[in-house]
Order: C-alpha cells, then sequence, then structure tokens
C-alpha cells in the first residue's frame, strides 16, 4: 500500500512547523507557506498557497491524503479548507476548530473525517481529562487549568478573540450533576514560583467528559488575563464585528502587551488535571501536571497523534475530537520523548475526613 500523503497548510507557522518535525520522519508531508519561503528537503515539499485563493487550497488538497489547517486563525478559514477536504474525501484535522466549526459544517459531516480540537487546549486538556476518569473503577469530579507565561502569535489570539465571540464554554460557570452552576471566585495558583488567578470557565469538552463519564462534578479554570489586556480584547471582539482593520490592529496590540508582560522571564505553558474517583473500594484523588517551554509544541503532539490516528484506525465519516480517537495512556507514554515534563500523583483518602497517605505513581 502507498504511503499517505500528508498536508500541512500553514507548515512554517508556530504549530505546522513542529508538526513537520514530529512527521517528516515516518511520512510524505506536502507543506503549505505563504511569507516564509522554504527549501523543500527529503519526505518535505514545500509550496506557496495564499489561503484566501480557494482554487490554491484545492489544488493543495488533491495532491494530499490527509489534510492539516494550520494556516492562520481556525475561525477565518477552517470551514472553507474543510469544505473543500470533504468534497474531496479527504480527512481533514484542525488544531483549533471547537463548536463554531462543528456548527458551521454541520451539514457536511456524513461526508468525511473531520477532527477539530486537536490542540493543546481543547485537545491535550480533553485526553488529560479522560486518562485520569479511566484511571477509576468509578470517577466522580475533574478539574482542569492551564496557565502559559509565552508570548503567542497573532492567529492565536485572533483564534482565542472569535472563539469566545461564539462561544467554546461558558464563563463562570461550572458542573454539578448535569446542570451548570454560577461560580465567579477567583482562585491563585503558584505555577514556576509565579501566581496565577484563575476563573471558572466550563468548556465544551470539560462538559462532554462530566456527561460521558457521568461525573457529579466538572470544572475548567482559565487563566486571567491582565484587566488592561482584557480591556483591549474586548474592543476587538466589537471591532472584529464592524471594522475589520481596527480589529487587526488590536489584535496587534493585544500580542504586544502580552509580549511586555513576559518580558525576559523564562516561557512556559502548564497544565494539571485533578480528579477524585472511586478505585478497589477506596477512594482516590488523582493528579497529573504537563509542562513545555511552548503551547505549540504541544499542540503539534495532538496534531501529529491525530494523523497516526486516522492512518491506524478505520473511521466512519463524522466530526470528531482529538480525545475521541487517541488513547489517552498511549499518549501519555510518549510524552516524555518530546521534551515535557509529566509528573503524576495519587493520593488514597483513608476515611470521610479525608486523611491522605501520600504516593507517587
Amino acid at each position: 500500500e502507498q504511503m499517505k500523503r500528508i498536508g500541512i497548510l500553514g507548515g512554517t507557522g508556530a504549530i505546522g512547523s513542529r508538526t513537520v518535525e514530529i512527521l517528516k520522519e515516518s511520512y510524505p508531508l506536502l507543506i503549505s507557506y505563504y511569507s516564509r519561503p522554504k527549501a523543500s528537503e527529503r519526505n518535505c515539499k514545500y509550496v506557496r498557497v495564499d489561503i484566501a485563493k480557494k482554487e490554491e487550497i484545492e489544488r493543495f488538497c488533491q495532491e494530499c491524503d490527509i489534510i492539516v489547517n494550520c494556516a492562520g486563525a481556525s475561525y477565518l478559514n477552517g470551514e472553507k479548507v474543510a469544505r473543500i477536504a470533504g468534497q474531496l474525501g479527504k480527512p481533514y484535522i484542525d488544531p483549533s476548530g471547537e463548536t463554531f466549526l462543528e456548527e458551521q459544517i454541520a451539514d457536511i459531516s456524513k461526508m468525511g473525517i473531520f477532527v477539530l480540537s486537536s490542540g493543546f487546549f481543547p485537545g491535550m486538556s480533553g485526553l488529560l481529562m479522560r486518562y485520569l476518569c479511566e484511571s477509576f473503577d468509578q470517577p466522580e469530579t475533574i478539574l482542569g487549568l492551564s496557565a502559559s507565561n509565552e508570548v503567542p502569535s497573532q492567529s492565536a489570539i485572533e483564534d482565542f478573540i472569535l472563539t469566545n465571540l461564539s462561544g467554546f464554554g461558558v464563563a463562570l460557570h461550572y458542573y454539578e450533576k448535569g446542570r451548570l452552576i454560577r461560580d465567579n471566585t477567583e482562585i491563585v495558583e503558584i505555577i514556576n514560583k509565579r501566581p496565577f488567578k484563575f476563573q471558572n470557565y466550563l468548556t465544551v469538552e470539560a462538559e462532554r467528559i462530566a456527561k460521558y463519564y457521568s461525573l457529579k462534578q466538572a470544572n475548567w479554570y482559565n487563566a486571567s488575563f491582565k484587566p488592561e489586556i482584557v480591556r483591549k480584547m474586548q474592543v476587538a471582539v466589537v471591532s472584529a464585528q464592524n471594522d475589520k482593520n481596527s480589529y487587526r490592529k488590536l489584535v496587534e496590540e493585544v500580542v504586544s502587551m502580552t509580549r511586555a508582560d513576559v518580558g525576559n522571564s523564562e516561557q512556559f505553558t502548564y497544565m494539571k488535571i485533578e480528579g477524585t474517583g472511586v478505585s478497589n473500594g477506596a477512594r482516590h484523588t488523582k493528579s497529573v501536571e504537563v509542562t513545555s517551554n511552548c503551547s505549540s509544541n504541544m499542540s503539534a503532539i495532538i496534531v501529529a497523534h491525530t494523523v497516526i490516528q486516522i492512518i491506524e484506525k478505520n473511521l466512519s465519516p463524522g466530526i470528531y475530537y482529538a480525545m475521541d480517537i487517541i488513547n489517552p495512556r498511549e499518549l501519555l507514554s510518549k510524552l516524555s520523548h518530546y521534551e515535557l515534563q509529566i509528573k503524576e500523583k495519587s493520593i488514597e483518602k483513608m476515611d470521610m475526613e479525608d486523611k491522605y497517605d501520600e504516593g507517587t505513581i
């Protein structure tokens, strides 16, 4: 059987270039760039594609067996590329996507395989939640949070602003026994010797996990941006609907403000998931923490493993999230190959008064 050729749109960007590094030893790649040309090498053919031109995307997709879309903000071009992939019958992978893209392509869901939310968050977040839930005989609660001390790309900020516009979760709420409960409490965690403030932001991904595993409670916490960055983003949201030029400028300003905030401090991305449940008749609290030098690295790992799953599994047509098709235990066993720090902990609750006997797995 001929080796599948993977097409990576935006393959010289932050996530795309890291995905290329993971896959190029095993698969032939067709990689698009727009403003950052690169010379082709063994297994990697680079071509220029303008994502605004449908015929150029079609030409690119026709030459591939699987299409990965890392070209700019998914909110702006995800539907266009997904529809072209669907018409050609080629599986489509999006590191972002979330619910907005799920709704936009619902009418073509049976035309092909579409895997959304295949990045760091959502993506890695869902897989780690699944991993913990499946480590209990009977999972009961899940709590997750992530924090970054890094300068995001312009397209990452765009996607954040635009997905919030369409809603990929419910701010200041958590899940409890089938209902959404409002809670605007702020919590503080010290990560890498730096305090981060968090507030509830129930994502669609966390809610899906809660319903699938019949959890009593699920919380997802997002790190709070500085007030002046939040205000700038709010202005950008308004201008996104009215004035595209000032919107672009505002996005650039948000990136600059984040850069100033990060300064010369060490860059990192951190995610922690904690769960409670029953195993062998005893109640346990378990946690898993993953740290990397950047979120794009984590996103690329999920994208690459999604590609591998599509090649190895015979998936039926439909819309999936990465957490639906990647085995979380297998993924976790491979994460240390990618220069990530992983910590796991299990605490048995000796009785209902929560006396802990701490140990590590």
